[in-house]
């Protein structure tokens, strides 16, 4: 009877354990340059220290472009603007969570010069 209510404690806290989610790996930080954005792929391509770092970027991957939101198109035209991502690998593959692009930076005002 002994070794029955021990196999199955034993069972209960191996089947517990392994119906446990796994823990996932935390986030990384990258910041650098928007090189492209393919929508049909949904991939980011970054310059990042004169190399380029591609990101899968998830459906319900959080846009921001500035201090507004924004959804992946966006991310097309926002070619050569400073951006952080938040990502986990997923394997080999870097996924991004969070994208913040820098807002446009606006243009100095010029002045005409007289002759």
């Amino acid at each position: 009877m002994k070794k029955l209510l021990i196999l199955a404690c034993t069972l209960a806290i191996g089947t517990a354990a392994a119906a446990a989610p796994a823990k996932s790996a935390p986030p990384a930080h990258m910041s650098g340059v928007i090189e492209k954005y393919d929508a049909g792929t949904k991939t980011l391509t970054i310059k990042h220290e004169n190399k380029e770092t591609t990101f899968v970027v998830k459906d319900t991957a959080q846009i921001m472009n500035g201090k507004s939101k924004a959804d992946a198109s966006a991310l097309s035209a926002s070619t050569g603007h400073n951006v952080k991502v938040e990502y986990v690998m997923d394997g080999g593959t870097r996924t991004a969570d969070k994208i913040e692009v820098a807002a446009a930076a606006a243009k100095p005002a010029t002045t005409a010069k007289k002759k």
